[in-house]
């Protein structure tokens, strides 16, 4: 899909791509806000956990266990489509905050921006992601994101899936756990290097970031959407490693989308008419994601060029324990 602009050309992405039953849209009525998350088992689904916050700022009833914070939402809902005339909308039962999200500086909440939601019951149909154990990510390999987001456009229930590149590790400041110090915060352009005018067409074989690119500035100069981000509503959407073998592309999940900041990490709001202001945002912000992987530290467990991240098993025993009933008000 190198190339794709229009939002059918994104619709389609969604709905071509594996897992894309799993991306969920998260809405509460009463507070009136939207946000996407992933659906991890038949009854959990986990999101970013900033959204999930303004939670703390109602009446809602909470208990706080210490390590996570649990509230009873009035009106959350979360609803999945396997069309984009089919969907199927369920309650959410609990919703599971971080208490380090909570209670942390800014700079360390990043590694922490992840919330889980309890469903009132199962959801039929549809199976959940698989979390891999570990991943290794180089440089080359595109990250696809799922989004209900929907700013640029005025319908409401609308998935896309979008194509992020050059990514970058970024470790938040220290904290007394050692092990969530590498809790991992990737940032990956949310568009490409600018240029006055197109370099030469790419061979049709050349490599998928090449081609992103060369597609992506087409587009640029020729005033349509490059490649980006709708907003709000992207806010815990799921990211994932796309890798080919064998000549099939294949998705893993990695993370969730946190939020957006200029190139020095400052966490700035976008503007909603980006393609009215790209001379104030090209090449400038970059999209933050959160992932439930931490760097692997072990002795040669990295390249200069390859990374391995591995799952944090406290996130499993979390998303296990909230499924089966062990956690609750």
């Amino acid at each position: 899909m190198a190339g794709s602009h229009t939002t059918a050309d994104h619709m389609l992405l969604a709905y071509s791509t594996n897992y894309h039953e799993t991306a969920a849209l998260i809405v509460d009525k009463n507070l009136g806000f939207s946000q996407s998350g992933i659906l991890v088992r038949n009854n959990i689904v986990i999101t970013a956990a900033h959204g999930m916050k303004l939670l703390l700022d109602t009446e809602y009833p909470t208990k706080d266990f210490g390590s996570y914070i649990l509230i009873i939402p009035k009106m959350l809902t979360v609803t999945f489509n396997k069309t984009p005339y089919d969907s199927i909308t369920y309650e959410v039962e609990y919703v599971l905050l971080d208490s380090r999200y909570i209670r942390f500086e800014p700079g360390d909440q990043h590694k922490f921006d992840i919330a889980f939601l309890k469903l009132s019951k199962p959801v039929a149909h549809i199976v959940p992601i698989h979390i891999e154990e570990e991943i290794t990510l180089s440089p080359d390999e595109p990250m696809l994101i799922t989004t209900w987001g929907n700013s640029d456009i005025s319908s409401f229930q609308l998935k896309r899936s979008f194509y992020l590149f050059e990514w970058r590790l970024f470790f938040p400041n220290i904290d007394e756990d050692a092990l969530t110090n590498y809790r991992t915060v990737m940032l990956s352009s949310i568009f490409f290097d600018p240029a006055s005018q197109l370099p030469q067409k790419p061979h049709p074989n050349a490599a998928e970031s090449i081609q992103r690119r060369y597609f992506a500035l087409k587009s640029w100069i020729g005033d349509r959407r490059p490649y980006g981000l709708a907003l709000p509503g992207t806010s815990g959407a799921p990211v994932f490693i796309e890798k080919t073998f064998l000549g099939i592309k294949q998705l893993s999940f990695f993370g969730l989308v946190m939020g957006y900041a200029s190139l020095g990490e400052e966490m700035t709001l976008l503007s909603k008419n980006l393609s009215k202001n790209k001379e104030t945002i090209y090449n400038k912000y970059q999209t933050i994601i959160t992932t439930p992987f931490r760097l692997n530290t072990q002795p040669k467990a990295n390249t200069t060029e390859t990374k391995n991240f591995i799952f944090d098993k406290r996130y499993l025993k979390i998303i296990d324990e909230l499924s089966n009933g062990s956690i609750k008000l």
